[in-house]
């Protein structure tokens, strides 16, 4: 597979589909559509399809290390 960059400039925050967030985030596009109904990756709708932002994505990917290096921090603690 290609890199994840080349496929999607994410140099400028802008809007994408589910399916473009989902190769970003390597995850499933059932994967994007529960963290947009859950509310754990902010989206909107245009017509009758959810679009999300690169800079959502990104966010969403800053607060998983986050937590992640909590989460290790408390286990060595």
């Amino acid at each position: 597979m290609a890199d994840r960059k080349s496929l999607i400039d994410v140099s400028e925050s802008r809007t994408i589909t589910a399916k473009e967030a989902s190769v970003l985030l390597c995850v499933s596009l059932s994967t994007v559509y529960r963290m947009f109904n859950s509310g754990e990756l902010p989206s909107f709708k245009v017509r009758n399809a959810r679009r999300t932002s690169t800079a959502a994505c990104e966010d969403y990917i800053r607060k998983q290390q986050a937590r992640e290096a909590l989460l290790c921090k408390i286990r060595n603690s």
